[in-house]
């Protein structure tokens, strides 16, 4: 951990009205006082408002809402303790394209042994975000809308030691992931659309897009890349049928009549990604029970369950849209529903809707 770090999660730790002196920070910091200096100047710098007090010391006023490797790298490691390497863009084409050519200059994540190798080392764990997107990418080819100011778009760069087993367990805790932070960070109980949305006041606020990485000598899916997008605040430019599923945190609160209390976007980024890190490592040890606890977690947090949907075909399909009542979600992560007919089907991919603008790219 650089000073830089070690003196912002210092100041971070203070509860509100408390001061940490110069000396203070030396001990903690096990450097000297011109270097803890350095450390306060440079995190001006980045934006933060530290207040100082003659023979009181520092404290923290207020943090900047850019985009901070730094901070978002402290709390990733308070909460999981792993480090993530963190690559940021003022705008981008889309995340997950660039950990994908990431990827790519990566080669073979894993020898036949399933061991790192130093492709694999250097991307393992790299976190892609942006504050703002030109070709934010949805499922089926679709766009997702990335404005600056009004969200978060990062994607995380993940190569479990077993490789990717199943590719829908990664989407699913990705979902819980956004829903446990949403709830912390905002006191907001967050629902999940099949497979990969999750809504608020009955808006979309965030979409899921998770992507293999395949390892062409062993067949093996070497690693995910998992992206995600998450509405902060109102986007004003939207209308018509898109304005009427796409919401935001912000706009969530003010219908709940709640005050709207911002987080940075890096508490928002950490807090999901140390979430999914979390998961992810149950998912490498093969701990069975937890995933059968995330199973059930994801369909009690299921917006689908019991109501009725059409199902549409993926593109290219020969069959037709039909009405289905949703009755579960499997273990493998399909959607469980009853047609018309009272036959039970077990979907796997396809889309379902519940309003017919529910199509509108997100």
């Amino acid at each position: 951990m650089t000073t830089k770090e070690k003196v912002l999660s210092a100041l971070a730790s203070l509860k509100n009205g408390d001061f940490i002196s110069g000396e203070e920070f030396a001990v903690t910091c096990s450097v000297s006082r011109t270097a803890i200096w350095k450390a306060i100047r440079s995190l001006e710098e980045s934006g933060y408002k530290i207040e100082a007090v003659t023979n009181r010391g520092y404290r923290l006023v207020s943090k900047p809402d850019n985009l901070d490797a730094t901070e978002i790298s402290r709390i990733i490691k308070d909460s999981c303790e792993k480090i993530v390497k963190i690559f940021l863009f003022d705008t981008i084409d889309s995340t997950n394209s660039e950990a994908k050519r990431i990827a790519v200059e990566a080669g073979a994540f894993r020898d036949a042994k399933g061991n790192l190798t130093a492709g694999g080392e250097s991307a393992n764990l790299s976190l892609f975000a942006a504050e703002s997107q030109t070709g934010g990418k949805g499922r089926l080819g679709r766009s997702f809308i990335s404005p600056k100011e009004t969200g978060v778009y990062f994607s995380l760069l993940y190569s479990p030691k077993n490789g990717v087993k199943n590719p829908a367990l990664y989407t699913a805790a990705a979902a819980l992931a956004v829903v446990k932070s949403i709830s912390k960070l905002y006191g907001e109980d967050a629902q999940i659309k099949w497979v990969n949305d999750v809504f608020l006041a009955e808006k979309k606020v965030c979409g899921i897009l998770v992507e293999g990485i395949a390892n062409f000598e062993t067949g093996n899916i070497d690693a995910a890349v998992v992206g995600i997008g998450i509405n902060i605040r109102q986007n004003k430019n939207l209308s018509g049928d898109i304005a009427k599923i796409v919401g935001s945190i912000e706009e969530a609160k003010l219908a709940h009549n709640k005050i709207f209390e911002a987080r940075t976007k890096n508490e928002l980024i950490a807090e999901v990604v140390s979430n999914l890190l979390g998961f992810y490592e149950k998912f490498e040890n093969d701990d069975e029970n937890a995933i059968k606890d995330l199973v059930s977690e994801y369909r009690a947090k299921s917006m689908l369950i019991g109501k009725t949907v059409t199902v549409n075909p993926v593109a290219g399909s020969d069959f037709e849209s039909y009405r289905a009542k949703v009755k579960s979600i499997s273990d493998e992560m399909k959607l469980v529903v009853e047609n018309e007919a009272g036959e039970i089907k077990e979907l796997s991919s396809g889309e379902v809707s519940l309003h017919s603008y529910d199509f509108a790219s997100a």
